[in-house]
């Protein structure tokens, strides 16, 4: 909303108005002094049937004013052809209309490191899917999809826990397990390919696996798909011991929660209360694996069907999969499965099996506690993961980014 005023040749300064008000070049921020230096300096040049290079033209600038910058230039002079070297998500996804190229790492001498980018190919479609736009391409050449938005305690978590250590990773949040459930889209379409020289791999809770199907990650050979050990990534926060740690600096001497073993029976009373609804979750989601989509899609159509003959095959079709849901929908069977998960994990949390920690919905049992002990969640992550032995504490996450950079299934 800012517009230039006239030059005064006078006063030798340069004013824009704002909001009803005349302001000095000098109170511009230092982007917007850059893009006005840039443009007068191109306005000046007058360039007509030239081949214009322009690197990174969004350093310092803010996504919006970046590609306004873009569009500004390539409306002064005449018959020039632009070529922009950025790295920038928002520049790329803006300038689809035009051509861009994505320039892949060297392979071989015949290779043409050289791709151009279409709206409409197949690796823009699933990166729909994900959420996510073209652009993404540009952040690295690996990227390692996780759940969470892109400003999720997910993403700082994973980011906290890897320190550094595997600088040729880029996270990027997808959404939660629902977007997740897009699976087969995700893995046809991206996590067996590599395209354009960008690697794809895929990290989840094991409860979007259940979601997925377990079936579905074995059948995955790639070792590009690997699903957390624990129920969440918030399973590896729940050891007493370190949230004591937490807690001695803030708490007086004597406070339950600077005691470690106080601290584990509060986790555990908090797991039984979550039993009933990690027995549902689980049993849900076996459920679900067994009895799938219900289809009545038949096979053999060729063109030839008449409204009844289709009918029948339709119904012939909607038969079967009754007869398929309702034996997977077994009372018997449901009343069995409910009966031995809610053993085996009343089991485990009053014996104090670290099964518990492992199985139980840990997400929920943090956030429990943290309310119980005055806390933010994920300001006591961030303590959480300042007291604790990263290596050995979150070890499992830290084999998995091993496993994605070393290919191993």
């Amino acid at each position: 909303p800012k517009s230039l005023v006239e030059v005064s040749a006078r006063d030798q300064q340069i004013y824009y108005e704002h909001e009803g008000k005349k302001l000095n070049f000098d109170t511009l921020s230092s982007g917007e002094k850059e893009v006005v230096n840039i443009v007068f300096d191109f306005i000046l040049r007058d360039p007509r049937h030239c081949i214009v290079v322009f690197d990174e033209p969004e350093l310092h600038l803010h996504p919006e004013l970046s590609y306004k910058l873009l569009q500004t230039l390539s409306r002064i002079g005449a018959q020039n052809q632009f070529l922009f070297s950025t790295h920038s998500p928002e520049i790329i996804s803006a300038s689809l209309e035009n051509s861009v190229v994505f320039v892949t790492p060297p392979q071989s001498e015949s290779h043409n490191q050289a791709i151009i980018v279409h709206r409409d190919d197949e690796t823009h479609h699933a990166l729909q899917t994900l959420g996510q736009s073209i652009g993404i391409i540009s952040l690295g050449k690996k990227l390692v999809l996780i759940e969470g938005e892109e400003s999720s305690l997910d993403k700082q978590t994973y980011g906290a826990i890897l320190q550094n250590n595997f600088p040729e990773f880029v996270l990027v949040p997808v959404g939660g397990k629902d977007t997740l459930r897009s699976f087969e889209d995700i893995r046809d379409n991206i996590l067996n390919k590599t395209i354009w020289g960008v690697d794809f791999y895929l990290l989840c809770d094991r409860d979007a696996v259940n979601s997925l199907g377990k079936k579905a990650i074995a059948e995955n050979t790639s070792a590009r798909i690997k699903q957390l050990p624990r129920y969440h990534l918030e399973n590896y926060f729940l050891d007493g011991e370190v949230l004591a740690r937490v807690f001695s600096s803030m708490e007086p001497n004597g406070s339950p929660l600077c005691n470690a073993n106080r601290i584990a029976e509060t986790l555990r009373e908090i797991a039984k209360s979550v039993i009933p609804y990690a027995v549902a979750l689980n049993v849900a989601a076996s459920i679900r694996e067994v009895v799938g989509n219900a289809s009545i899609m038949p096979k053999g159509i060729d063109g030839s069907q008449t409204i009844a003959s289709l009918t029948v095959l339709m119904q012939d079709r909607a038969r079967n999969e009754l007869s398929r849901v309702e034996h997977g929908l077994n009372n018997d069977t449901i009343a069995l499965l409910i009966s031995d998960e809610f053993s085996r994990l009343s089991s485990a949390v009053t014996n104090d099996d670290p099964i518990w920690r492992t199985d139980l919905p840990g997400r929920v049992i943090l956030n429990k506690f943290a309310a119980s002990a005055g806390m933010k969640q994920g300001r006591l992550k961030q303590l959480y993961l300042n007291q604790a032995d990263v290596k050995q504490t979150f070890r499992d996450v830290v084999e998995i980014f091993q496993s994605f950079r070393d290919g191993v299934v």
